[in-house]
């Protein structure tokens, strides 16, 4: 491997250590805390409405009340002095408290910002609605594999503002970017190469409208490093029309595409993706390897080779990667029958997306609270492979409602439920293959603590049901068929 110019971030001087207030105290908040503290922030305050969960590091102090008053205090304390303001991601820019301390004039900063003044390695920056995590945990472990020590972080892994904070960083970062980090984003963060992978409705809770969302995404491109990499999908395979809208967003700049189809530059075609010099790179066989995830599998040879990678160091970091958890996971088998975990397809696409990628017939286990309208059709499922779909949660009742004139569908009130009346008709012969499979569609907030815990709880689930299947007097499914 041999390192491309990579100008690296490190812009500081616009971060000189005076008074600073962080708004949130959680994991983003606490590691911003973190950085400031270290690089001699004081006074530096933690305001939060609830207890931290994390300790504080040494002379910062946290305040429990009002966000917005909270900022009348501090600002208050430190009467005629710059002060700087962190705003954590999961607060929105229109929140009271950060209203607040925009009109008494703090400057303020982000994640994304904040961990860029301060690092000094190079990034690669990855967002989109569906397949980050995965991407960034390909990209890492393969440029650690090559010997460029790179850590993932941001909106996966630990926050950037975290690794900005060590005292021997890494030399490398690859940054999931969420819409929300994004939102306060300036030029002191400047990723040496960036993707936005794809777009599908979400967050419209926060952003309100898909335009609003689309903008926050293309944000990603409004600072980069010179000479970097800017990585949209190609227009046959988005229906958002991503390229044409980063090109008119940022006229002087140059886009690649990727994709499946043949206007793609870096483009996927069953088991090989092929760069736009005629480059060919083996991932038969890898996670990457198909329709759904085969694009980004595309993304990710573009921004390696960027990265100055060879094609047998490409190859060995797909052949050598393992999903993340609650990703299309196989939890239990019985016979031809495998439960799969999809847990973090929390919207409708990545619904739709799961069962694309899933064994054929699906038993389809959807619901949780929404984040959306329910725009996805019984129709559609069922010429996707959906053979009945078991509905649970605050969505139950409703997407029973739209999608039974369609196609088989039990509404059930838990996981649980939904769990075993899947059982019950493996048992009684109603699928003799396939798989089982959660692929929400929604967040997991009704039921459950995230969509870790969700998927914790369908694998377990999974095994018991499997295991009564095993011990059952019906024979396994594959001697059925």
């Amino acid at each position: 491997m041999h390192a491309d110019d990579g100008a690296g971030q490190g812009s500081a001087d616009a971060f000189a250590p005076g008074p600073a207030l962080v708004l949130g105290a959680g994991v983003s908040g606490v590691a911003a805390a973190q950085l400031l503290a270290a690089r001699g922030f004081a006074p530096l305050w933690v305001a939060s409405e609830a207890a931290s969960k994390t300790a504080l590091p040494a002379g910062a102090i946290l305040h429990t009340a009002p966000l917005a008053e909270t900022v009348r205090a501090f600002a208050a304390a430190t009467p005629g002095r710059g002060r700087l303001c962190y705003v954590s991601p999961g607060l929105a820019l229109t929140h009271p408290g950060v209203a607040e301390a925009r009109a008494l004039g703090f400057t303020l900063c982000g994640e994304l910002s904040l961990g860029g003044a301060f690092y000094g390695g190079r990034v690669v920056a990855v967002t989109g609605s569906k397949g980050k995590s995965s991407l960034v945990k390909l990209l890492a472990d393969a440029l650690t594999a090559a010997g460029l020590r790179a850590e993932p972080c941001g909106n996966y892994g630990r926050a950037f503002c975290a690794v900005a904070a060590e005292a021997a960083p890494p030399p490398c970062a690859v940054v999931e970017c969420s819409s929300f980090q994004l939102e306060t984003a300036d030029a002191h963060f400047r990723p040496d190469h960036a993707v936005l992978l794809n777009l599908s409705c979400d967050h419209l809770n926060r952003h309100g409208t898909m335009e609003v969302y689309r903008d926050a995404k293309l944000a990603l491109f409004r600072h980069l490093a010179p000479g970097a990499l800017a990585l949209v999908p190609a227009a046959a395979d988005d229906p958002c029309g991503l390229a044409a809208c980063a090109r008119k967003n940022f006229p002087g700049r140059t886009f690649q595409t990727f994709g499946c189809g043949a206007d793609a530059d870096w483009r996927y075609d069953a088991g090989t993706v092929t760069g736009p010099d005629g480059r060919a790179f083996r991932i038969a066989g890898s996670y990457f390897d198909n329709a759904v995830t085969g694009p980004a599998g595309a993304a990710a040879c573009a921004l390696l080779t960027a990265m100055g990678l060879s094609t047998a160091q490409v190859e060995a970091a797909f052949a050598q990667f393992k999903p993340l958890a609650h990703r299309m996971q196989t939890a239990a088998r019985w016979g031809a029958v495998s439960w799969i975990d999809n847990s973090k397809a929390t919207n409708l696409d990545a619904l739709l997306a799961s069962v694309r990628m899933a064994p054929k017939p699906v038993l389809l286990l959807a619901g949780g609270r929404l984040k959306e309208p329910l725009s996805l059709s019984g129709r559609v499922l069922l010429e996707t492979g959906v053979r009945k779909v078991y509905t649970y949660g605050e969505a139950s009742a409703a997407m029973a409602s739209s999608w039974a004139p369609a196609l088989p569908t039990a509404r059930c009130e838990t996981l649980a439920e939904a769990m075993a009346t899947a059982e019950e008709d493996l048992r009684r012969g109603f699928a003799h293959n396939g798989s089982v499979l959660l692929a929400p569609g929604t967040a997991s907030f009704d039921q459950f603590t995230g969509y870790e815990e969700r998927g914790d709880a369908f694998q377990a689930l999974a095994r018991q049901s499997a295991e009564a299947l095993r011990t059952a007097a019906a024979p396994a499914p594959e001697s059925l068929s």
